[in-house]
């Protein structure tokens, strides 16, 4: 565990129904338990509230809203218990952590926002109140407060509750967090390489390595250390030491394999590194004639008191994707420890690792939309600085068509970038390839949180693509490019007069990956979509997605579709006549995704599955239509998921069509006419 110092504490005033009381923003502690684990507690004052499920300093960080550069205080369970009455109060739990280990989903809520603007719920042993403020997002959203309010009889009143005393307020360190980065910094640029003081023997009397860290991009990062044993055969420490010319090329391969930009300095990395460099692991990098080369990776096998380096064996490679349908590898070397490299051949290959194919496409499917990147284990080679161009709009630039065109100022570069500022308009359709980049991303320039992309549609002409049949409307078309993704964009349509059908995005071949993006949200100025989506021949990998359509949502020909979200940031198709129709042996993952329209999953020759989805119908008690209808020998396999409001939950069009409904989220013989109508074979288990 590092040597690290105190937190200063800021004092906040903060209201009760009482009256005026004086309170700090937490401190973060850590103490290390009889396993040898560091456990992270917040201190408000004289009272310390143990924060279960934290792993690292940067949990407990994110979930105070503290600063990530904030260290934690080193301190004793014994004089935590002591002086700060650890185990008497209730603990929080960290993101990822259930939120109702400590209040059951239906303790009573206190919404008490104009006078204090705290949340109260009752202490669990009775006596007593706890407050959240409803600034402190991240306290919120770790105890559910949003969705516990949702269930029946939760909220128990708009102010405090009575006998409210002196409660213990959860607060959080409000208005400190580290600002968005401003303009004129490439967000693309996440690696960085360095040196490392250490001993890698007992013998040792010091020795200095080469470290590449990865810091993902977000609030508060948890950065991935890969340390250097060996490049090409050679120790590094011995490069180091020896210097000059080897060293300056030693660094030049490194610099060209991590895409760190030329001339960035090696800097020296100090005790914030120490900890986790323990628990790296130190590679034997190949760059260069590497026939019959044996690799020997190592890494301490127990951090905690190893004094030397344990050579690694092969471990285990497994092929797989992230939610967005990047190829990851994931490799367990040891005692089930794992790093997860996305988009990394090189780096792999330089390591070792076995390149293998992806098996199951639906397999690795339904893992990706489970799966998040673990931090401080996970390394990402996408889109680094050295092979990016990034072409940055201002306030009040329009963006057409030709900034999407290969040119001269992004010469030699893979991947291309558009940032936008929070409003950008289009006045023409955007049609986008063939190009020569791997990767065109739209994305919200640094320090803008979310972009509205205004387009006012244009026509393309039939037989652009193999999907149209007719002369179509559309927002973006996308044509001969391999990817394209959008993050952090609403895609709305200018308001016009036209009758004509208009898509929002048209995908042709290739991956279309959508993260935190809307598309046809209607409003003032603004006209709905007929169409959100029409993929064909192509790969949707959709997360926390939103769509608005009259027609329908998602079309896909000969198409893989993943959709997941979580239980706070679920995906939505809604507002349209179908929801996702499918077919021509296409496929659908959804997890975490809310369907509503009339008629919400329709399969012609495809297959679907999913947990935790809903379908339900634009006009609830109705009672018509199917929520799924499945013909040409179609499967549907979910898992915990809502299907309510429809004639037929399941319709069956042809015999050789199969629907699974597991531990269905709802009674689904009551909630709709019949369960299923057809000849096909339908099976409820629960």
């Amino acid at each position: 565990m590092k040597h690290l110092l105190p937190i200063l504490l800021l004092p906040l005033l903060m209201w009760s129904a009482g009256g005026a009381v004086a309170e700090t923003s937490p401190t973060l502690d850590v103490y290390v338990d009889d396993q040898n684990n560091d456990v992270f507690v917040a201190v408000y004052g004289e009272k310390a509230v143990e924060l279960t499920g934290c792993k690292l300093a940067a949990d407990g960080l994110r979930l105070l809203h503290l600063p990530g550069s904030t260290p934690a205080v080193e301190t004793t369970l014994a004089k935590l218990q002591s002086e700060k009455a650890l185990g008497q109060q209730a603990s929080l739990p960290c993101p990822g952590t259930a939120f109702d280990k400590v209040w059951p989903a239906t303790t009573p809520v206190w919404a008490d926002l104009e006078a204090s603007g705290n949340y109260y719920l009752p202490a669990p042993t009775g006596g007593g109140y706890y407050g959240v403020p409803t600034a402190c997002n991240e306290i919120k959203t770790a105890l559910a407060i949003r969705e516990r309010l949702q269930l029946p009889g939760v909220l128990h009143g708009l102010k405090a509750p009575p006998a409210l005393g002196t409660p213990l307020v959860l607060d959080c360190g409000r208005g400190q967090a580290e600002p968005p980065v401003a303009g004129g910094t490439n967000p693309a640029a996440r690696w960085s390489l360095h040196r490392f003081e250490t001993f890698l023997s007992a013998e040792s009397t010091g020795d200095i390595v080469y470290v590449a860290r990865y810091t993902p991009l977000g609030d508060n990062p948890v950065p991935s250390y890969l340390a250097i044993l060996r490049l090409n055969g050679k120790a590094t420490r011995d490069i180091v030491v020896d210097g000059g010319a080897e060293a300056a090329a030693a660094e030049a391969q490194l610099r060209a394999l991590f895409g760190v930009p030329e001339g960035t300095p090696v800097e020296l990395l100090g005790a914030e590194a120490v900890s986790a460099l323990r628990q790296a692991v130190y590679a034997d990098l190949c760059l260069a004639d590497c026939t019959g080369y044996q690799r020997a990776s190592a890494s301490f096998q127990n951090p905690a008191s190893d004094l030397g380096l344990t050579p690694l064996g092969p471990g285990t490679v497994s092929p797989t994707l992230d939610a967005l349908g990047n190829q990851r590898l994931d490799w367990t070397y040891q005692d089930g420890h794992s790093l997860s490299f996305t988009g990394c051949p090189r780096l792999t290959e330089a390591m070792g690792l076995p390149a293998s194919q992806l098996g199951d496409w639906m397999a690795a499917a339904a893992q990706a939309a489970a799966d998040s990147p673990k931090p401080g284990v996970s390394f990402d080679c996408r889109g680094t600085a050295l092979d990016t161009c990034v072409r940055r709009l201002n306030a009040g630039d329009a963006l057409t068509s030709a900034q999407f065109a290969d040119a001269a100022d992004c010469t030699g570069r893979a991947n291309l970038r558009i940032e936008l500022p929070a409003l950008t308009k289009a006045p023409a359709a955007l049609v986008i390839g063939p190009t020569a980049f791997k990767t065109v991303q739209i994305a919200p320039a640094p320090g803008v949180a979310r972009a509205r992309l205004q387009v006012s549609e244009s026509g393309i002409a039939a037989g652009t693509t193999s999907c149209i049949l007719s002369n179509t409307g559309v927002l973006i078309a996308a044509v001969g490019i391999a990817r394209l993704e959008l993050q952090s964009v609403d895609l709305v349509r200018v308001s016009s007069a036209s009758n004509e059908e208009v898509v929002g995005i048209l995908m042709q071949g290739g991956a279309l990956a959508l993260n935190q993006t809307s598309i046809g949200t209607s409003g003032e100025g603004l006209t709905t979509v007929s169409r959100g989506i029409t993929l064909c021949l192509g790969d949707l990998y959709a997360h926390a997605l939103h769509v608005e359509a009259d027609t329908l949502a998602l079309q896909g020909i000969q198409a893989r579709v993943v959709l997941s979200g979580s239980p706070t940031a679920r995906s939505s198709l809604s507002q349209a006549r179908y929801g996702a129709v499918l077919s021509s042996t296409s496929s659908l993952r959804a997890d975490f995704t809310d369907v509503t329209a009339a008629n919400p999953l329709v399969l012609r020759g495809a297959q679907a599955a999913g947990q935790s989805a809903s379908f339900v119908p634009l006009q609830p008690g109705a009672m018509v239509g199917s929520g799924l209808q499945l013909e040409r020998g179609s499967s549907a396999h979910f898992t915990t998921s809502t299907i309510a409001g429809f004639r037929c939950a399941v319709s069956f069009v042809d015999s050789q069509s199969i629907a699974t409904l597991l531990l269905p989220g709802n009674d689904v013989t009551h909630d709709n006419i019949n369960g299923a109508c057809g000849p096909g074979r339908f099976s409820l288990i629960e």
